[in-house]
């Protein structure tokens, strides 16, 4: 009985062991792993999401402007004194020679060079072509992309500074209509109010993009408020309504701030006191621009040349003229 009693004793402090068929326990799958260690987020995550998610949107872009600048002063004595000696006024030009026909430039007190002061040529009211050497060729095929029709032709010129803005003095422009071919209808009274657009013109890259001129000359006519102006009219991105400007006073340039990448629409138009365009080939015209600010600014000089355009002091100063003063704080447009 005594050693009944320590069997039954020594079979309970004996661990119990699982039983498998077989008679072992090497068929059993392996234990799992320990969790590994719990891995917390850094504080400069944490930081940089909450950053993040706090990030405040991009900043609208700035609204195109049409601003009103401060014109150049006026050249000193002896004024600038712009001629064309060929063609002459009514010459009939031969049709099949008419682009290889060349046009000579007259130019007095008015040092031109490339980069610098030039004189604007234009044919037929096309986008101008500076003229940096006044004695060089210029062919009749350099003013205009297509070839010239039979009839009435007209070439304005006139001084322009080295931003291009127009210099205008008496004398600083000239004028006078041709024809190809043979004589036909006049189609342009050279003795009427005449409006001439200058600039914006083509393609603006770069820096060059940041501030544009807009400028024009004029002939047979005197603005003033309640009378004839010259309207201005400017669409494309960034506006959501037209941009006009209504000049009474002929003189300051007006400038484009702001542009946006895109295609930009110009419209200049001679009105008379009742809002209506005075009759005229050349007293309504529409440019379209190009703005790409993501390429750079080309770098030949007097192409498109935003720096000087910008207002920045020039590196050269036109023959003739006096140092500009400070120019004071641009106005805005008149609507």
């Amino acid at each position: 009985m005594k050693l009944r009693s320590l069997f039954v004793l020594a079979l309970a402090a004996t661990p119990l062991l699982p039983i498998a068929c077989g008679g072992g326990n090497d068929n059993l799958p392996p234990p799992p792993p320990p969790p590994g260690p719990r891995v917390m987020p850094s504080a400069s995550a944490s930081v940089a999401a909450n950053v993040a998610d706090a990030a405040p949107p991009p900043p609208a872009a700035p609204p195109v402007l049409l601003v009103q600048g401060t014109a150049s002063p006026d050249p000193v004595a002896p004024l600038p004194i712009v001629k064309i000696a060929a063609p002459t006024s009514g010459q009939i030009v031969a049709a099949d020679h008419a682009g290889d026909f060349q046009v000579k430039l007259d130019v007095k007190n008015w040092q031109t060079a490339t980069g610098s002061s030039h004189v604007h040529l234009v044919l037929d009211n096309k986008p101008y072509k500076p003229i940096y050497d006044t004695k060089a060729a210029i062919k009749l095929s350099d003013l205009s992309p297509d070839p010239l029709t039979e009839g009435e032709h007209t070439l304005v010129a006139f001084a322009s500074r080295m931003n291009h803005e127009s210099v205008k003095t008496k004398d600083a422009m000239a004028m006078l209509s041709f024809f190809v071919g043979k004589k036909g209808d006049v189609k342009t009274d050279l003795k009427k109010p005449m409006l001439i657009y200058s600039r914006p013109k083509g393609e603006y890259k770069g820096d060059n993009a940041s501030h544009l001129l807009v400028d024009f000359q004029l002939a047979n006519v005197t603005l003033a408020e309640g009378k004839e102006n010259v309207h201005f009219t400017v669409t494309g991105p960034g506006i959501d309504k037209a941009l006009e400007a209504k000049v009474e006073k002929f003189g300051a340039p007006y400038y484009l701030d702001n542009l946006q990448n895109g295609q930009y629409t110009v419209k200049a138009e001679l009105d008379g006191a009742d809002g209506k365009m005075l009759p005229g080939p050349w007293n309504a015209t529409t440019r379209t621009i190009t703005i790409n600010r993501d390429v750079p600014a080309d770098p030949m000089p007097g192409m498109n040349m935003g720096a000087a355009d910008a207002g920045a002091a020039p590196p050269v100063v036109d023959a003739g003229t006096k140092p500009a003063a400070t120019p004071a704080k641009d106005a805005g447009a008149k609507k």
